[in-house]
């Protein structure tokens, strides 16, 4: 999917910087935490707001030695996370473009950086950033109805990290592909290239997640963690050189207003609709 309907995926109705109050909530039982993006009625995009929160709390769950595991999802039935908040984009001006992407960087920093089991429940569609969320998770379940989007084409900008993250999941060639069409990987294909672990029906994709959290949880904790630790390594390495591109390429996006031009052409269209 491509164009308005692609770049439909990534709306969300909010200004630049949403207060953080209960936009992401927070959950323990016992060895597991739940982290749920609480805005459903945007789809439960990522403003810079919601990023600070987040990294905040994937840095409590690291430093909380009752926690074993965490299981990130979305509130609401339509999406896991539809990725960068627009009327956020809309509202940067080209001196914006990279203290909107340090934002970026230190979010990305706290997902790739936890060592424990971070597994994501996607319990709808996954576009841009929340696609490059839970591809920086180590366990992904969803539920049939879930949409996998990398979009960022569409709406002016350059997919840097989140081709990284294809290419280390599948290879240069589909990475390529999936970047540059802007297309939708529904469930299905995503489970048979390798992206999910398993499909479960909607109903239970939360509790099955909580599931295969309390089994990691119950492993022996340091051979987990020096995996996990392994694992930091190699995906920082690339993954730091691809927020070094991606600042200055967004920023070169940015500068040229051609993001803001089709965020506005969009806007424009679905005010008429």
């Amino acid at each position: 999917m491509a164009g308005v309907n692609s770049i439909g995926l990534f709306i969300a109705n909010s200004s630049w910087g949403t207060p953080v109050n209960k936009t992401v909530l927070v959950a323990t039982d016992g060895p597991v935490r739940v982290l749920t993006l609480n805005r459903p009625e945007r789809l439960n995009a990522l403003d810079v707001g919601v990023r600070r929160e987040m990294a905040a709390q994937l840095k409590a769950a690291q430093k909380d030695p009752e926690i074993r595991a965490v299981v990130i999802t979305g509130a609401g039935e339509r999406a896991f996370c539809a990725g960068q908040d627009l009327h956020e984009s809309e509202a940067l001006k080209p001196k914006d473009g990279p203290i909107w992407m340090a934002s970026w960087k230190a979010y990305f920093i706290a997902v790739s950086s936890f060592t424990k089991p971070l597994i994501a429940a996607l319990n709808g569609v996954a576009a841009g950033g929340g696609f490059e969320t839970a591809l920086l998770c180590h366990l992904r379940l969803a539920q049939p109805a879930t949409r996998l989007v990398m979009a960022e084409v569409d709406i002016g900008l350059p997919a840097v990290v989140g081709r990284f993250l294809l290419q280390t999941h599948l290879g240069h060639s589909r990475a390529n592909e999936i970047t540059l069409t802007g297309r939708t990987i529904l469930a299905e294909e995503a489970r048979d290239i390798g992206l999910l672990k398993e499909i479960v029906p909607a109903d239970r994709l939360l509790a099955r997640a909580q599931e295969v959290a309390r089994e990691l949880a119950a492993k022996p904790p340091q051979a987990m963690q020096l995996n996990l630790e392994r694992f930091r390594t190699l995906m920082r390495r690339g993954l730091a050189e691809a927020e070094r591109a991606s600042v200055r390429y967004q920023a070169e996006a940015v500068a040229t207003g051609e993001p803001q031009k089709a965020m506005a052409e969009f806007f424009a269209r679905r005010r008429k609709a």
